[in-house]
């Protein structure tokens, strides 16, 4: 099983793998390893089917192989796509090749997922450890796939990227507090409830000190330059072969496609407004791997329990809260400063007026602290 919870939280159970070994994924491998230098020479739309010329029957590989390699494929062919449509320096396409768009989408349906570059892709399955016995975490981690080459930036695509990584690593002991949730509930434990909201404001707070690393390795003016263009969504792109060649629109890359933020949501108990703010939340859902989307899901609500025992455990739900809202405040900053300050139309890679947005999703969780 590629997933379950564990001390990697919603990363892979095992690492993700560094490269395909079926001889037939050879070139496929080759222009993952090509696609950076391409991009910089403005050549992966003209070149890009030299590399897949050799024809592949995607229905037979996809039944035999394993599910690590399939989220590497499916890693690798996003990133194609990407590269394709957002080219910067070159002219808006409206169409996806077939030898890029039959593989992705084929690849996308087998996981579940719409065939575009996603979080799950870009962060989850888009790193190694530089000491495999070493922890996840920054300066242990190395990126699998860039867009970038050195001298473009790579080394801030790499801090972003892995930056999440970490805080990914760093969310797992509050993932794993809050599954243990309806056992103590149904305990009616009040101690065990007041170290597992212990442990859960902890791990948060080991989040917010990754976060805050952000500026140390990727700085506003790069990101914005030569990270951000990669990430948008695709508006009405054919995918050559697929789907009749009608047209498809699908999100882009965004921070709200990580699985953390909405497993506190549920476990806390915050309920946002329904808008179109918390339609699009929900959207992104559809973005997460399955069985994410399964563990949202069956998150159990604790703040009913807190509300009967308030006196007890007022303080330590409050403390969950707080690191939310420094999440979710800081994340706020970030936008403004890596974003906001430098375009005149501000939506963000996931198509969302990200400030007034992300504003509201803090007051709405300032709400909930308990007096």
């Amino acid at each position: 099983m590629q997933w379950q919870l564990h001390e990697t939280g919603f990363l892979p159970t095992h690492d993700p793998i560094t490269r395909l070994t079926d001889p037939v994924l050879a070139n496929v491998e080759r222009l993952g390893a090509d696609l950076p230098q391409l991009v910089h020479d403005r050549e992966f739309r003209t070149r890009c089917s030299e590399y897949l010329k050799v024809p592949i029957d995607w229905p037979a590989l996809l039944v035999t192989t394993a599910e690590a390699e399939i989220e590497r494929m499916f890693m690798l062919f996003s990133y194609f796509a990407s590269a394709y449509v957002h080219s910067p320096g070159l002219p808006p396409t409206d169409r996806l090749p077939a030898c890029l768009a039959v593989p992705l989408v084929q690849l996308a349906r087998r996981i579940d997922r719409p065939p575009i570059l996603s979080y799950a892709s870009y962060c989850l399955h888009n790193w190694r450890r530089i000491d495999p016995a070493g922890p996840i975490s920054l300066g242990n981690l190395a990126l699998l796939q860039n867009f970038s080459l050195a001298q473009d930036g790579k080394e801030d695509e790499d801090w972003f990227i892995l930056v999440h990584v970490d805080i990914e690593a760093r969310a797992a002991a509050a993932l794993n507090a809050v599954h243990s949730a309806p056992i103590i509930i149904a305990k009616s434990d009040v101690v065990a409830m007041t170290v597992l909201l212990e442990q859960t404001a902890a791990s948060l707070q080991l989040m917010n000190q990754s976060m805050n690393r952000m500026p140390e390795g990727c700085s506003a003016e790069v990101y914005f330059r030569k990270v951000r263009p990669y990430i948008f969504g695709f508006n009405n792109i054919v995918y050559v072969g697929c789907f009749n060649d009608v047209s498809q629109t699908y999100r882009g890359e965004t921070g709200a496609q990580s699985s953390i933020v909405p497993t506190m949501l549920m476990a806390l108990g915050i309920r946002h407004k329904n808008s179109l703010l918390t339609q699009h939340l929900e959207d992104m859902q559809t973005y997460m791997p399955t069985p994410h989307r399964e563990f949202i899901r069956g998150a159990a609500s604790m703040r009913d329990f807190v509300l009967a025992n308030k006196n007890q455990l007022r303080d330590p739900y409050n403390a969950c809260l707080d690191e939310l809202i420094a999440f979710r405040s800081r994340h706020f900053e970030y936008a403004v400063n890596y974003i906001d300050k430098k375009v005149d139309n501000p939506i963000a890679t996931g198509g969302t007026p990200y400030v007034p947005w992300l504003r509201q999703l803090i007051e709405e969780t300032r709400d909930f602290h308990l007096s």
